[in-house]
This record gives structure tokens, C-alpha cells and sequence, in this order.
């Protein structure tokens, strides 16, 4: 009979106790919980007014069809999908109305969910000590604010649930029958349906052949990987074309907002520098995650690489460490250390502009499914550790994570409050400022409107967005001269062909204004 042990090159799973098994992902849960309990006092902040809040399509159960027709954003030039995000939006919306807190609840308790799922993998992967350490890391970790308490992260909480949970039926013992195909395979649907980062999924399973314990010479064995194989192509192709046909996958990079995403002005050896400075970046954020933006655009990080950034050293060294790591992890056999290493790299492939440019340069939101091969790798390390070393220094590190957490948290359940925070803390935000502009000017609050504008005009003087708000300001006060000066000052500072071609278009909306005073 085949037994575990008896199969060469198997890898046997770490001896985990039954209740562990349930209390570890339980315990883990209720932390991620408690952590983000906090954002239930939140509202629509950032891309959940147009995503959630005001999309007909979610508003509407008569268009709900057009969730599944249309890319994720009406006007996106990065061509998104995301239709089973969509459509749980417009459930809840269905269900309960406009109770932004309600929303917010769903995104903890997906949050809370893949805490215990990566758990889970923790305790399969290196045992009990890893999957404790993993686990309350991940749940506490200040990187995830964005993507808990911004109800548009549900697509990087649903997709990375559904991508451990398929990791982890892969790797449960036993034969490939066709309930783990099966189940597999709808992981993988929710997964890339939720987010296109989803679609590195049949990778993240080749990631994890080596930890299978099965008996892989066995004729049933290999028929069931061939069907297995074999499903996931055909979904896979499904989606792409379905998707070819609502949101292509190529679209056309030039018409990428720099703004939004600098590197698209690099060129030559800054194309290649700049996602290194991206790396050093994100692995500051992994590591020491104390200044965090929702806007890493415009000059915050550039698309100029320079020798003197300390960043682009940082992403240097980072790939360099991965390598070195990989290489002994692979030469000594530590398969657990090796997927997570793998599976790092593979969910970042798609968020670091290596490959392809994206519709952003930066996200604290986009590195929710990298941490979790991050903070496992950190686990198998620390787990070796004296357990006299262990438990003291992973509860100062959550102790240390759970104020950033709940502080970073707080900020999210205003609008205000946010971005005056961001402004206060990179004055060179483009988006913290026009946000900021919005809400006062909503609330007839002209004055603090006037100054924001001001204000972003200083240091922004290279974008088109903060002439036309200070030149609203003088508009609403029928002051034309000074409206004509600030048009004329945006079209002897900006260089680009479209914004000349706007700011033309201002001045004559302020030309027809002044005739239409001097008439009444």
C-alpha cells in the first residue's frame, strides 16, 4: 500500500496537532478582526465613490448584465475587469442600500478569512510555530490598510483568498481525484473573475508541486494532473476570450495618464532602473511600513532613476538577496522556503512594471498578495529561532503593526482627514490635493477650497489640475483677468500636446463667461 513515507521524493507535511488546526486559524481571524474593526466607522473613499457608491450598473439590477460586459471602470485606459467584485457591490447594494458599513464588514471578514487561510498554509508548509507567526503578521500588518479599509481592495482580498485556498487543495494529501479538480478549478475562476493578478494562479500551483505528497508514478495520478492541466487551460483561454472581447489585455501604454504612472516617461536605462526603485520601494513597505500614500504618482517617485536614490540600491539589493535565497533553497531541498520564494516573485511579476507597464506606478493595495509569500518565508526563518527569542519578538513587531494599523486605519474613515494627512505628509500629491479641493468645494467650504489650490499650484506647478483649480476659484468670484493670467501661466509651464489643447479650452470658457457678464 502506498503510504507517505514510502514515496520517493515526497515531501513529508510538518506534525500538526487537530486542534491546532482549527484554533490557529480561528485565533488569527478574530486578530484581523479586531485590527480593522476600526474601518466599520469608514465611507467611500478614493475610487469607491465611482466603483461603489455611484455606478449605475451597481445601483441599477436592470444593469447589472453590464458588470460583466464593460471593463471594471467606465473610463480606464488600463482596461480593467473585475466582474465578480462588481457584483458583490451591487448585491450588497441590492440588499441593504447605502450603508457604507455594511461594505466595510464584508472587507474584514475577507480580510479575517485569508489571515486564517494563510495560516493554514503556514501550519501545512512548516508547522505550527510558522503558521502562528505567519498568520498573526499577516493580519496585523499596516501594508493591508488600503486594501481592507478601501472597499475597491475587495479585488485583492477575494483574489488572494481564493488563491491560497486553491494552493491549499492542491496540496493536500492524496491522489488528483475530480473533487480537487473541481475545486481547484472554481478557486481559479473566483480568483482571476476578482482580479486580473488571478491569472498567475495555475503558476502559483507549479510553485507548489514540490510540497504535493502524493505518489506521482501512479497511473490514476497522472491522469488526474492531465485533466487538471487540462481544465485550467481551458478556463484560462475562456477568460481571455471573454475578455479580449470587454477589456483587452493590451492597450495601448501611451495613452497612460505620467501622472498616474511616471515610468511610462522612461526611457533607455531609466526603463530598466526605474523598477528597481519601485522594488526598494515596496520592500521598505513590507519591511518598515510607516510612510504609506494613497499616491506614489508624479515626481513623488519619478521616471528619472538616479545613482544617488537610495531606493534604487534598496530594490538592487532586494533582487539579489531573492536570488541567493532561491539558489540555496533549491540546492538544499527547502521546498517550503523555495514556494514561497517563487510564489513571491510570481504575484509581484504583475504589480512592479517589470514586464509591462500598469495603470500605476505604486500601490500600498497591490503588494496584499505578495505579503503573503512574504511573511511565510519570514516565518520558516523566525520559527528556527529560541522560542525565548520568538514569542518576545513577535509580540513587540505586533504590537509596533497594530498601532501603525489602527492609526493608518483611522484616517480612512474620512475623506478630509485623509487627504489633509496626505497632503501634510507628501505636499507633492497631485491626488491627496484634488480630493481634498473636491470635498471643501462640495461643502460650499470656498475659502479652505481656495487655499488647497493655491497651495497644489505651488508645489505642482507641472500639471494641468491645479490651474484649473485655483482658476476656478477666481471664476466663481467673476475675477476673468486673473482667471486669463492662470490659463496663460499653465500654457507657458506645461509641455504636454493635451494639456495645451484643455487649458485652450479654458480660456475660451472664460472668454465666454466674461461676455455673458458684461451682457447681464
Amino acid at each position: 500500500m502506498f503510504t507517505a513515507a514510502s514515496a520517493p521524493g515526497l515531501i513529508k507535511p510538518p506534525s500538526v496537532s487537530t486542534r491546532t488546526r482549527w484554533l490557529a486559524p480561528l485565533v488569527v481571524a478574530l486578530l484581523a478582526f479586531a485590527a480593522y474593526a476600526i474601518t466599520l466607522g469608514g465611507t467611500y473613499i478614493y475610487d469607491d465613490v465611482a466603483v461603489v457608491h455611484d455606478d449605475p450598473r451597481v445601483l441599477q439590477p436592470s444593469k447589472w448584465v453590464q458588470l460583466w460586459t464593460k471593463p471594471y471602470f467606465a473610463k480606464s485606459v488600463d482596461q480593467l475587469y473585475r466582474p465578480l467584485v462588481s457584483m458583490s457591490f451591487a448585491i450588497e447594494n441590492w440588499m441593504h442600500g447605502d450603508k457604507a458599513w455594511i461594505f466595510h464588514l464584508v472587507n474584514i471578514l475577507l480580510h479575517a478569512a485569508v489571515a486564517a487561510v494563510v495560516t493554514l498554509l503556514g501550519l501545512r508548509i512548516g508547522g505550527a510555530a510558522v503558521g502562528w507567526i505567519a498568520g498573526i503578521l499577516f493580519a496585523v500588518h499596516p501594508v493591508h490598510v488600503e486594501a481592507v479599509a478601501g472597499l475597491v481592495g475587495r479585488s485583492e482580498l477575494a483574489c488572494a483568498l481564493f488563491t491560497v485556498i486553491g494552493i491549499l487543495i492542491f496540496i493536500r494529501p492524496g491522489p488528483t481525484n475530480w473533487w480537487r479538480i473541481i475545486g481547484i478549478t472554481i478557486c481559479f475562476i473566483v480568483a482571476v473573475l476578482s482580479k486580473e493578478q488571478g491569472i498567475l494562479f495555475p503558476a502559483m500551483l507549479l510553485a507548489a508541486e514540490p510540497l504535493r505528497q502524493v505518489d506521482r508514478k501512479s497511473p490514476a495520478e497522472r491522469q488526474g494532473r492531465l485533466w487538471l492541466i487540462l481544465l485550467l487551460s481551458w478556463m484560462l483561454a475562456w477568460y481571455l476570450f471573454a475578455r479580449q472581447a470587454v477589456a483587452p489585455l493590451a492597450w495601448d501604454r501611451q495613452t497612460l495618464d505620467w501622472y498616474v504612472n511616471p515610468v511610462v516617461r522612461s526611457v533607455g536605462a531609466d526603463r530598466a532602473l526605474m523598477p528597481l526603485v519601485i522594488l526598494g520601494h515596496y520592500a521598505v513597505l513590507l519591511v518598515f511600513p510607516w510612510r504609506m500614500l494613497i499616491d506614489y504618482g508624479g515626481l513623488i517617485i519619478g521616471y528619472h532613476a538616479s545613482w544617488s536614490d537610495p531606493y534604487l540600491y534598496l530594490g538592487m539589493a532586494t533582487v539579489a538577496a531573492w536570488v541567493v535565497a532561491t539558489v540555496i533553497a533549491w540546492r538544499k531541498r527547502k521546498f517550503a522556503m523555495l514556494f514561497c520564494l517563487l510564489g513571491l516573485a510570481i504575484s509581484y511579476s504583475v504589480v512592479g512594471n517589470f514586464l509591462t507597464l500598469i495603470g500605476t506606478i505604486m500601490g500600498d493595495r497591490l503588494m496584499y498578495m505578495p505579503s503573503i509569500f512574504f511573511l511565510l518565508a519570514i516565518a520558516l526563518i523566525v520559527a528556527r529561532l529560541p522560542r525565548r527569542v520568538v514569542w518576545p519578538l513577535l509580540g513587540i513587531c505586533v504590537a509596533l503593526a497594530l498601532v501603525r494599523t489602527e492609526t493608518y486605519a483611522w484616517l480612512w474613515n474620512d475623506r478630509v482627514r485623509l487627504c489633509k494627512e496626505m497632503v501634510r505628509i507628501e505636499p507633492r500629491s497631485e491626488r491627496a490635493y484634488s480630493l481634498l479641493w473636491g470635498e471643501y468645494k462640495d461643502a460650499g467650504d470656498f475659502k479652505d477650497a481656495d487655499q488647497v489650490a493655491d497651495q497644489s499650484l505651488k508645489w505642482i506647478p507641472y500639471r494641468w489640475e491645479p490651474y484649473v483649480m485655483v482658476m476656478d476659484g477666481y471664476l466663481r468670484r467673476g475675477d476673468f483677468d486673473h482667471a486669463d493670467q492662470v490659463v496663460d501661466d499653465a500654457l507657458s509651464r506645461l509641455k504636454s500636446k493635451n494639456e495645451h489643447l484643455l487649458m485652450v479650452n479654458w480660456k475660451q470658457v472664460i472668454a465666454k463667461k466674461r461676455a455673458e457678464s458684461q451682457t447681464h
